[in-house]
């Protein structure tokens, strides 16, 4: 079996053989607040924390400040990791390479960014937060498809498994441009549903390569140690 690489977000791994599989691209999509960005960040501590593999948090909507804050919150404390440079968590909301004042960063400039920054990191683990702000650069969604395949093998070219995060509007599980889970080697829908007027969450593994892996809606909770995936259970 390919190796590895855990989440530490209790119940997922169970679902698909232990973790994503190493050197893979993945997007994990969902609406706004059903745990994307937890569920990534637990991706990377875990790394950088058990696993000895340096990650890399790559932000283009949340503050830096705002993700730390995140991960104190559940007991997931960076400090020391950061330290060490075994977890870096890289604000580029801010930045701007190219074009007028305010122009959102493309995939080239984020490559141009990646390229030396993952060999000088040793990253094992990546996460990109996320794909519709980088959206926002592309004038068609022919540009952005183009482009994101290009970005995807540059990704597999590196040594490292990477997550994509992408926005959809609603329960659909597709991502904004409708491209980005063909392009992944795997996606995992996270669902935030209303009923009985309380928001449910859910977790779902739509697709995932080399992987013999559950295809369950299941139930999944915000704890005070973060995501918890209810892998024996299912949501009828």
């Amino acid at each position: 079996m390919d190796e590895r690489l855990a989440t530490g977000v209790e119940g997922f791994d169970s679902l698909v053989q232990g973790g994503f599989p190493e050197g893979t691209v993945n997007l994990v999509g969902g609406p706004a607040g059903s745990g994307k960005s937890l569920f990534c960040l637990h991706f990377c501590h875990y790394g950088a924390r058990f696993r000895d593999e340096p990650s890399m948090y790559v932000a283009l909507e949340e503050t830096k400040a705002s993700l730390s804050r995140v991960l104190r919150t559940f007991g997931m404390n960076a400090e020391n990791l950061e330290r060490t440079g075994r977890f870096l968590m890289i604000d580029l909301g801010e930045l701007r390479v190219s074009g007028p004042e305010g122009s959102p960063i493309g995939f080239r400039e984020l490559q141009e960014f990646l390229a030396p920054s993952l060999k000088s990191a040793r990253a094992k683990r990546l996460v990109i937060d996320s794909l519709s702000a980088i959206g926002l650069h592309y004038p068609t969604p022919g540009e952005f498809r183009e482009r994101l395949f290009a970005f995807s093998r540059f990704l597999r070219d590196q040594d490292v498994t990477t997550l994509l995060i992408a926005e959809s509007a609603d329960s659909s599980g597709f991502a904004a441009h409708g491209v980005e889970e063909f392009i992944a080697d795997s996606f995992v829908h996270l669902g935030l549903e209303e009923v009985k007027g309380e928001l449910r969450r859910t977790l779902t593994v739509r697709k995932m390569r080399f992987t013999k892996h559950d295809t369950t809606k299941h139930p999944m909770y915000i704890t005070e140690t973060g995501l918890v995936v209810a892998a024996d259970e299912k949501v009828v």
